[in-house]
Formats: structure tokens, C-alpha cells, sequence
């Protein structure tokens, strides 16, 4: 009698554990199902939700439901990624945020090229919350965002460009230098030469402006050390040439003086001004007939009348 209802007992039990077994199975698939027609729909969000419970489902039911959490798990990953797609470029906060989930998400399910796809796109993100910060001038907060798009990605080039401009404008001259010469090498290396003209540009612009205050107070050494590194920057930079031969000229150093206006006059061929100071050096050598010569191709500027005293008076050209 006693083995009759332990039999029973046993039964009744084992048919409660195939029934609700049973039920699972059918969750698993019903909630499968559920999510392949809103992913059909276009509804990702509520998709990506119904996929998810079906795993939870699945891993309840264990090996009877395995090949459908294996096929639900390769799929989330890019569904993930689909999502991020629709999310407007002008909401980069989403955007990142949805970027660090597919990570998470591509990288719990071993998707080894979702997850570089996503992670690829995230540097990109924090570059634009960085140049959105630097535009509100909030500077530490576009440091921070420039510096964590650079940690993922060290080869961004208008990041360091960016730096650069930040710590220009707040007069940090080492790390300034240090960023536009990244951005340059960066740009230069990886293909993106207007990053790297950019910082060119703001580089030779910054050492010209450093020499002009300098030539203007006659400290002609300072002033020539500021133009060429101008002139390294961008050794076609007229301005800076220009402000190499009035400095040395400055400095009665004739044939230096020569040497940059020649290379001014390649850059600018009738530049009034450039001929004046050609006349001069070539005065300062006491060659006559070539500083005659360069006075008389000013045919402009403030410095006209000086060449026409230069050519009628002082040296009384034929």
C-alpha cells in the first residue's frame, strides 16, 4: 500500500515536471516568435526585449531550448547595433550611451566584429561631445571628452587639434605645441591633412604673431628665432619671410637679408616691399647698381616714396 502511493506520489510528480516543462518550451518559443515579428515590424526596441526574455527563457529550460538560445544569442549583438542606427547623430549622449551597451552586449555574446564596429564608432562620439564643449567654451569639459575619445582611439587627429586651439586660447604654450605637433603627425600619417593644416596654420600663425612685437621693440635675434619657427611650420609663409629680412636687415645681416627676400619674392613675385628691403641689404653691401635696381620695382605701398629718395637723392641712380 505504502509503495502503491509512494508510485503516486512519484508520478503526479513527474507529470507536474513535464507539464511545466512543456509550458517553458512553449515560452521559449512563443517569446522567440514574438521577437522576430517586431523585428520584422521595425519595433527594434521591443524586439530586443522579447529576444532577451527568450534567453532567460531558454536558459530555465536548459538543453531542450539550447539551439534556440544559441541562435537568439548571435543575433542580439547586431539587433544592438541596428538600434544604435536609428538614434539621431545630434544626440551623442544617446549615441554613446547605445554604443557602450552593444559593447557590453556583443562582447557578453562573443560577436567579435559587432563589438570592433561599435568601438569604432565611439571615439567619433566623444570627439563630438568634446568639440560641442569647446564650442560652449566649457574647456575642462572638452578636455575630458577629447582626452577619453583619444584613449580609445590615439590617432584622431582633430582632437589634438582641438587640445591645441584649448590650450592656445588659454596661453598652456607647452601643451599647445605639443598637441598641434600631434595633430600634424597624426593628420599626416592617418589621411587627414585638413587636421593637420589646420594645426600648420595655427602654429605658424602663433610664432609670427610672437615675432611682430619682437621686431617692432628691435629684438632682432628673438624676432628671427620666432619667424623660423614660423618658417617651419610652413616654409612658404610669406608673412614670416618677410619678417625674416626686416630683422635682419635690423641687424645689418646683408647677405641674410638677401637670402630670405629672394625666397619671399618666389612666394610673392612683385612684392613692393620685399624690393625695398632688397635695396637696402644690397645698399648695406654697397652694391649700388643692384639696390638701384630693386628700388626702382616699387611701384607701390608706403614705401614708394622712400624708394623714389633712395633712387634720386641718396643714390642718385642713372
Amino acid at each position: 500500500m505504502k509503495c502503491i502511493k509512494l508510485l503516486s506520489i512519484l508520478v503526479v510528480l513527474f507529470g507536474v515536471t513535464v507539464i511545466g516543462s512543456a509550458q517553458t518550451m512553449e515560452d521559449v518559443v512563443t517569446a522567440q516568435t514574438n521577437g522576430r515579428n517586431l523585428m520584422a515590424a521595425g519595433n527594434i526596441d521591443e524586439a530586443i526585449a522579447e529576444l532577451e526574455k527568450c534567453v532567460a527563457l531558454a536558459e530555465q529550460v536548459g538543453d531542450d531550448a539550447v539551439y534556440i538560445q544559441i541562435e537568439i544569442e548571435s543575433a542580439l549583438p547586431n539587433l544592438y547595433f541596428q538600434r544604435v542606427q536609428r538614434i539621431p547623430r545630434d544626440n551623442p549622449s544617446a549615441l554613446l550611451e547605445a554604443l557602450e551597451t552593444t559593447v557590453a552586449v556583443a562582447e557578453k555574446y562573443n560577436d567579435a566584429r559587432t563589438k570592433e564596429n561599435a568601438e569604432r564608432q565611439i571615439p567619433t562620439i566623444y570627439l563630438a561631445l568634446g568639440n560641442a564643449a569647446y564650442q560652449a567654451q566649457n574647456y575642462e569639459e572638452a578636455i575630458k571628452n577629447l582626452d577619453e575619445a583619444l584613449t580609445r582611439n590615439p590617432n584622431i587627429a582633430a582632437a589634438y587639434f582641438i587640445k591645441g586651439v584649448i590650450y592656445e586660447t588659454s596661453k598652456d604654450e607647452p601643451n599647445m605645441l605639443e598637441n598641434y605637433r600631434l595633430a600634424i603627425e597624426k593628420g599626416q600619417e592617418f589621411g587627414d591633412a585638413r587636421n593637420a593644416q589646420n594645426a600648420q596654420r595655427q602654429l605658424r600663425n602663433f610664432h609670427y604673431n610672437s615675432g611682430v612685437p619682437l621686431l617692432r621693440a628691435q629684438r632682432w635675434d628673438d624676432a628671427i628665432a620666432s619667424f623660423t619657427k614660423a618658417l617651419e611650420a610652413d616654409e612658404n609663409y610669406f608673412e614670416a619671410l618677410l619678417g625674416m629680412v626686416l630683422s635682419n636687415n635690423g641687424k645689418r645681416s646683408w647677405d641674410n637679408a638677401i637670402e630670405y627676400s629672394e625666397k619671399a619674392l618666389q612666394v610673392r613675385e612683385n612684392a613692393s616691399e620685399v624690393f625695398y628691403e632688397l635695396g637696402l641689404a644690397y645698399q648695406g653691401k654697397n652694391d649700388r647698381a643692384k639696390a638701384c635696381e630693386n628700388f626702382r620695382k616699387v611701384t607701390s605701398g608706403p614705401r614708394l616714396e622712400n624708394a623714389k629718395h633712395k633712387i634720386e637723392v641718396e643714390l642718385r641712380c642713372n
